[in-house]
């Protein structure tokens, strides 16, 4: 059931959209060609928007590459420069070992009462035992910082267990119990 009203308003909306792109000419149709530009403004807003957060996104990006192609080049720089310090010194400390051994060498040659080879048999053996201690040093205490790690490492992962189930180790566990 239409009104006179509503129905007069329909066929002029009818007759101006037969028209073509003549304008609104009456009142409603101009709140509905507001409401429509309206509509497209906040499309384009919201376009332009996302235009700017794009761009914003793509210089972040950027920023972002090029701290790492910078902290990457760093890090080579570091490395090599440390490789570098590390073979000098190793060589400067071999050479100077090679000094202390030449002249226990010689000592030990005059100990012997100036039998050379006897000198230089004692001081490769010498070397060798020098040698033979340091790594059993290195060794032992490698074997010690590893365990003093997984240590750690088993004992982290027992308080998160803890932590998660909200209970605690036992002390025949090896934790400390209640």
């Amino acid at each position: 059931m239409l009104t006179h009203s509503a129905a007069t308003g329909s066929a002029e909306r009818t007759a101006t959209s037969a028209k073509g792109a003549s304008g609104p000419s009456s009142e409603p149709e101009r709140e509905g060609s507001e409401s429509g530009s309206r509509s497209g403004d906040l499309l384009q807003v919201l376009l332009q928007s996302f235009q700017e957060i794009w761009v914003s996104v793509e210089s972040l990006i950027e920023v972002k590459a090029d701290r790492i192609r910078i902290s990457v080049e760093r890090s080579i720089i570091r490395a090599t420069l440390g490789a570098c310090a590390a073979v000098c010194l190793a060589l400067w400390l071999g050479a100077a070992a090679l000094s202390v051994l030449r002249g226990a060498r010689g000592g030990l040659t005059a100990l012997w009462g100036g039998n050379e080879w006897m000198g230089d048999l004692t001081g490769g053996l010498l070397a060798w035992a020098l040698a033979a201690v340091a790594i059993a040093i290195h060794l032992r205490l490698s074997s010690r910082r590893e365990l003093a790690k997984l240590k750690a490492k088993y004992e982290r992962i027992r308080h998160r267990h803890d932590a998660r189930t909200g209970t605690t180790a036992s002390a025949s566990d090896g934790g400390a119990g209640p």
